[in-house]
């Protein structure tokens, strides 16, 4: 771990590391107090845990709470640890670890290109079949690769259809999507054909002057999508609202609302209704563009058992994959992993029962968590689903610090605390910063925190905050969870943490997240 966990901040100069533990309410270790910084004082960690969490805001919260000594394996402090909560984005912790578990850190998606004729004198005279194999990671920039890949491979024209293979995902929603009606991103649907995480960017520019049409515009460019826009340039104000439902093969997106005309332009992100037909169509246009023609249409079916290989474009490894699932939050991509866990271990197609039941196989045989004592439906946390107690998640770290092969490829998939991914704007005071690996969870009145930190006395210890149905503002109790997160950072090699007994432990409300509305 310590070798994972930078140590820089820990060299920071004297004057700033005072000041950032007297700023915090917390003090150095006994060996560095003088009398030139009177008022200090020593607290057991225990205490000071404690004390946090029976903060009157959080009077009537689900609470879950538990501190692990890795080295030891004792637990250091609990309160209500086998409590059950909703874990938000914490649930990707399960997901990736059981990924890189299961699948390898050096696993790899397939999205195959095949066909029954040879490509002759640059024609193919047939069907061309796109089989998708649920890559998470089919960006616009990779798209493009795929289609020079096919140019290379000397296709100049397809005089038949492309068909379009998604049968290696079932078709349906995860379970809990169903709660919110929302058009954002975070909610874009799994699918073995899917691009861009299955979401578009919607560009909305004035018109010239007040009263005339605003310009929109797709990112990427695509006929997946009709445009329904009721948006109005006016002298002063903006505020657009997008909405998307399915148009047959196609998504439809209804904007409304206004835009100042002196506005730069509004970035508007939604999710797709038929990702299948949104990669088809963007594919056709990204082989136009680098002058492959494409004489028949569009259309959704299985490929056939002797069509052979033309090309087999991969993913980067599952490993740096996974960065981007814990370190952003990524629900799209959480969601196509979990759904290749059951495939992969229990046979095509991926479904959710499959996922789940490999999930489940993998905490109860290799973890240690039984089946039944925690309820996680889907792979990225979202709505009101899934369920966990901090001791579980506690033991999943636990185990994962244990997979010598495995360990660095998980820490290393886990924002750094005041350095980058969803807790970039957090801890970052110098006596904290960068000593923390972990992953956020934020949904409506839950927030929770999970884990690595690297003490000042060299511990590294495992922990979990969970905190749901609370009646205070949730800046309030992301202030809590900081402290709470902080406090271990600055434990001393005696158990204790030393702050400033001028300050109180009253939680900061300045205090604000730093976080997005859903990771």
């Amino acid at each position: 771990m310590r070798e994972l966990i930078s140590r820089s901040s820990r060299l920071q100069p004297a004057w700033a590391v005072l000041a950032g533990w007297l700023l915090l309410g917390l003090g150095p270790d006994p060996a560095m107090a003088t009398e030139s910084a009177p008022g200090l004082l020593e607290v057991p960690l225990e205490q000071e845990l404690g004390e946090l969490l029976a903060d009157p805001s959080l009077d009537g919260a689900v609470v879950s709470a538990r501190v692990d000594d890795l080295a030891s394996g004792r637990t250091l402090f609990s309160h209500q640890p086998d409590q059950l909560v909703n874990p938000a984005s914490v649930s990707k912790m399960f997901t990736t670890a059981a990924a890189l578990c299961l699948l390898h850190p050096e696993y790899r998606f397939r999205t195959e290109v095949l066909a029954r004729q040879k490509i002759e004198r640059g024609v193919l005279k047939g069907p061309l079949w796109i089989r998708g194999g649920g890559d998470p990671s089919l960006v616009s920039e990779r798209l493009s690769y795929l289609v020079q890949e096919l140019y290379a491979l000397g296709l100049r024209k397809v005089e038949g259809p492309i068909i379009l293979d998604d049968t290696a995902f079932v078709e349906e929603r995860p379970p809990g999507f169903s709660q919110d009606s929302s058009s954002d991103p975070y909610q874009a649907p799994p699918a073995a054909l899917g691009f861009n995480f299955n979401s578009v960017s919607v560009l909305v520019y004035p018109g010239e002057q007040a009263g005339e049409k605003p310009r929109i515009e797709l990112l990427p460019a695509s006929d997946a999508f009709e445009i329904e826009s009721e948006v109005k340039t006016i002298r002063r104000g903006t505020r657009v609202r997008a909405r998307v439902a399915p148009a047959g093969r196609k998504t439809r997106i209804a904007l409304r609302g206004f835009i100042g005309e002196a506005h730069p332009g509004l970035r508007l992100m939604v999710r797709v209704e038929n990702p299948t037909f949104y990669f088809g169509e963007t594919l056709r246009a990204e082989m136009k563009l680098r002058g492959i023609q494409v004489r028949g249409d569009l259309r959704r079916g299985k490929t056939p058992e002797d069509a052979e290989t033309l090309l087999v474009f991969s993913s980067p490894e599952l490993a740096e994959l996974i960065r981007t699932v814990n370190k952003r939050s990524q629900n799209f991509m959480s969601e196509q992993m979990y759904l290749t866990l059951g495939a992969e271990l229990l046979g095509p197609p991926a479904s959710y029962v499959r996922g789940e039941r490999a999930l489940g196989a993998f905490l109860a045989e290799e973890v240690g968590i039984p089946t039944g004592s925690y309820v996680l439906h889907n792979g990225s946390g979202l709505n009101d689903t899934n369920r966990v107690s901090a001791s579980q998640v506690v033991r999943l770290l636990r185990y994962m610090a244990g997979r010598v092969e495995l360990r660095p490829d998980f820490e290393a998939s886990l924002a750094i605390g005041g350095a980058d991914g969803t807790v970039a704007g957090r801890f970052a005071d110098p006596a904290v910063s960068r000593t923390l690996r972990v992953k956020t969870g934020s949904l409506r009145n839950v927030r929770a925190l999970a884990g690595y930190v690297l003490t000042r006395s060299g511990q590294t210890l495992a922990f979990a905050i969970l905190i749901s149905r609370f009646g205070c503002p949730s800046d309030r109790v992301l202030s809590i969870i900081d402290r709470f997160a902080t406090a271990l950072s600055l434990t001393n090699g005696a158990g204790s943490v030393v702050r400033s007994a001028r300050v109180s432990l009253e939680p900061d409300p300045r205090a604000s997240s730093a976080i997005g509305a859903r990771p």
